[in-house]
């Protein structure tokens, strides 16, 4: 194929030069922008990409939106509503302001430059002219029989919208010129056969105090002189019978199109500026146009990121069984992304895909014994807060707050080029804390994810829930509620589903729960339910805050290469950096448990664990963003058995008198039998609308204290694995603490401590 040149040369045969063009049979290789970054926050230096995923804040506030950098040498923007399909704004002079609030996610980021048009909160197209919107509250997607967001396609910087409009097909590409001082914005369209007329909604100006018809037609703002009036404008670039451009209710631009019984491509511009310059617009309007096809733009481009960024791994030092080696991340790269690890998951070939709560998604090969060598590549950016990845026939899924994307490696060159919608029904709102968070399947291919609340009462039906996807994208449904902020999950061999929540209003004390359809976990605001609950679906256990302040998600081992603990549930700590190794029982048809702590640090809160197929090892990633002792920003880890004696409790059982502690090693039988080596004692939370619990008597409900449980003997088993520790009368507990100092068998020391819960006593 032939080479085009830069961009559409010429959308019109005068001096607006909006894209690159011509006569060949390929896009052209659209080259990077040169802007400058000012300096300032870790958001201000980062390079997010050609568009960038989020909230706006803005008179009519937009809740899912794509922003998209315009190319050209003069700074233009555009953001699109993903919920709505409408074009919502239009500026210059500046792309978007971060916030910087809890390291940069706390806020909605902001247009910075100078508004040229908008549109109201309603559909960007409609059967007829009034734009009604049909949904119940703000907060839901168009009905997809009206309207469905397909995703985007990146060539170069160009960015072309896919969506669909009463069932027909859209691409739609943006651009923006402001030669010879005239700033004018348009929008490219390649829409298939339509079943019945459609109309456009351009801009709206709710002061314009007139207006004119005709191609383009205008809405006028009046001040105080007439060299000072101003006007917003639209003009179709195109020859389709019956298309035309009409003032509805004085105050918004209607492109009105009839039915089209083919593929039709035609473009509309808008101008904002003086009445002066009307008959300039008016003339470039009307020029004959030459409209390249949208669709050549959807096969991939250019690279955005072509050097690959080379680090250098760290393994883990020490004489335990243990010990976690470090995956140096990518930290200092062209673009200053700010890389912060949100979640990840492993190609069939042995690569990884690792997201960042910034916005990107990163491929990094070299994943060996020694990591010596590691390679990453930045595959994509823009998305929108991620917090979960997945990969399913090595096609990498990524949860956003707006949906789940798929991403497409058109051109096999190691970035994407197609940001599909898999599933965007989840409601949301701007309230910071409620994050979509982890993405897991079931063994039938489900995917899973959970969502924050707002800390009050719900808003919205998926605040604090577990929501459920169906494999082919189709269908989202509620699965459980009551979650407050559970960042952290997980998926069994038998499909086990396990929800961790931090500690906070409604939750006493961090939280791992099996989750049940329709059950409810706690968080009265986010129950759904009328009347409130008064009680809830107990977890497999609690964990004091100084063990786990924020759950991080579970994991069960799948590798006999990790130690003595295949088939067991890990859990992860964001909060204190931390690993436990995890017990569970069923008691009466109730699940309970404990957890014990490996003796390992991270340098991030450890979240969203994997193992890998190929080395059997454990990996997990971590970030710093909520409160947490992490010591830095990011950090991608992996968890390396040395083939050394694990020396740690892999199980409790409760009996009807005591509990049955049973180890990974067999103990030295002075020791563990000896009372002294012990230490029990237990105490309650409270269920309150307070922000987490104290710890409370269980003998005397109102102290706040410990109650030190008495050890009347210990009997050691013959295989010298296990101890029964004799407490006599037992009842249901929140928390148990089980403090050891052991010896194994061949004089080596164990120590620590076991947290458990007793739902129901035998």
């Amino acid at each position: 194929m032939d080479t085009l040149k830069h961009r559409i040369l010429t959308l019109w045969m005068t001096a607006l030069a909006i894209f690159v063009a011509s006569a060949a049979d390929s896009p052209a290789k659209s080259q990077p922008t040169k802007r400058s970054r000012p300096s300032g926050t870790k958001w201000d230096l980062m390079d997010v990409g050609p568009f960038f995923s989020s909230g706006i804040q803005a008179k009519e506030r937009v809740l899912k939106s794509v922003a998209i950098k315009l190319p050209g040498e003069s700074p233009a923007s555009v953001s699109f509503d993903t919920q709505l399909m409408r074009m919502a704004y239009g500026w210059t002079g500046g792309f978007l302001k971060l916030p910087i609030g809890r390291e940069g996610l706390e806020g909605i980021p902001e247009m910075t430059g100078t508004r040229a048009f908008g549109t109201p909160v309603a559909p960007g197209w409609s059967l007829d002219d009034q734009f009604k919107d049909p949904r119940s509250t703000v907060f839901e997607p168009l009905p997809k029989s009206l309207a469905r967001w397909r995703g985007l396609y990146l060539h170069g910087e160009e960015v072309v919208l896919s969506y669909e409009i009463n069932g027909s097909g859209v691409l739609e590409l943006p651009a923006f010129n402001d030669e010879n001082d005239l700033p004018i914005f348009t929008r490219l369209f390649e829409i298939d056969p339509t079943s019945q007329p459609l109309n456009l909604l351009l801009c709206e100006d709710t002061e314009a105090l007139g207006n004119s018809a005709g191609n383009p037609a205008a809405l006028h703002t009046a001040h105080t002189t007439v060299s000072s009036s101003s006007c917003v404008a639209a003009g179709l670039l195109a020859k389709i019978k019956d298309a035309k451009i009409e003032v509805v209710n004085g105050k918004r631009l209607v492109l009105k199109l009839p039915k089209l019984t083919k593929k039709t491509t035609f473009a509309v511009s808008i101008f904002k500026g003086s009445t002066r310059d009307l008959n300039r617009f008016s003339q470039l309007v009307n020029s004959k146009a030459r409209l390249p096809e949208i669709s050549k733009f959807c096969k991939g481009g250019p690279k955005r990121w072509p050097q690959p960024v080379v680090t250098q791994g760290t393994l883990g030092t020490g004489d335990g069984a243990y010990v976690v080696d470090t995956l140096t991340l990518p930290d200092d790269n062209p673009w200053k992304s700010w890389i912060r690890c949100s979640g990840f998951d492993f190609f069939k070939d042995g690569r990884a895909a690792v997201c960042s709560v910034s916005g990107d998604v990163w491929i990094v090969s070299g994943i060996d014994d020694s990591l010596q060598k590691l390679t990453w590549q930045r595959h994509a950016a823009g998305l929108f807060q991620p917090l979960g990845l997945k990969i399913v026939n090595d096609t990498v899924y990524v949860l956003g707050r707006d949906q789940i994307t798929r991403l497409h490696d058109l051109n096999k060159d190691g970035e994407a080029d197609f940001y599909e919608n898999f599933n965007n029904d989840v409601q949301i709102t701007s309230h910071y804390h409620e994050f979509c968070l982890n993405l897991e399947t079931d063994s039938a291919g489900n995917f899973y994810f959970t969502k924050g609340g707002n800390l009050d009462e719900a808003e919205i039906p998926h605040h604090g829930t577990l929501l459920k996807v169906s494999k082919d994208g189709k269908t989202l449904e509620v699965v459980a509620t009551g979650l407050r902020a559970p960042n952290g999950m997980g998926i069994g061999p038998n499909n086990e589903i396990t929800v961790s929540d931090n500690e906070g209003n409604w939750v006493p004390s961090s939280r791992v729960s099996l989750i049940k359809p329709g059950g409810f976990y706690g968080h009265v605001f986010t129950a759904h339910r009328n009347p409130k609950p008064t009680d809830q679906d107990k977890p497999i256990f609690w964990l004091p805050q100084g063990m786990d302040n924020s759950g991080g998600g579970q994991v069960w081992v799948t590798s006999d290469r990790w130690g003595p603990f295949k088939g067991k549930m890990l859990h992860m700590s964001y909060g204190s950096c931390s690993l436990f190794v995890t017990s569970m029982e069923e008691v009466h048809g109730q699940v309970q448990g404990g957890a014990v702590k490996l003796p390992l640090r991270f340098d991030s809160g450890v979240m969203r664990g994997r193992f890998h197929t190929q080395d059997g090892q454990l990996y997990v990633c971590g970030l710093r963003v909520w409160q947490s002792s992490a010591a830095k920003d990011g950090a991608f880890h992996r968890v390396r058995y040395t083939g050394k004696p694990v020396r740690l409790p892999s199980s409790v059982q409760v009996k009807k008198n005591g509990l049955q502690i049973t180890f990974t090693t067999p103990l030295d039988s002075k020791a563990a039998v000896d009372l002294q080596n012990y230490a029990v004692d237990q105490w309650n939370y409270r269920w309150t609308t307070n922000y987490g619990s104290k710890e409370y008597s269980v003998a005397d409900p109102e102290k706040v204290a410990h109650d030190s449980v008495e050890i009347r003997s210990i009997k050691l088993a013959e295989d010298r694995r296990s101890v029964f520790l004799d407490l006599g009368y037992l009842k249901p507990v929140m928390q148990m603490r089980v403090k050891f100092g052991l010896q194994s068998e061949d004089g080596a020391p164990m120590s620590g401590e076991l947290y458990n819960t007793l739902n129901k006593v035998p």
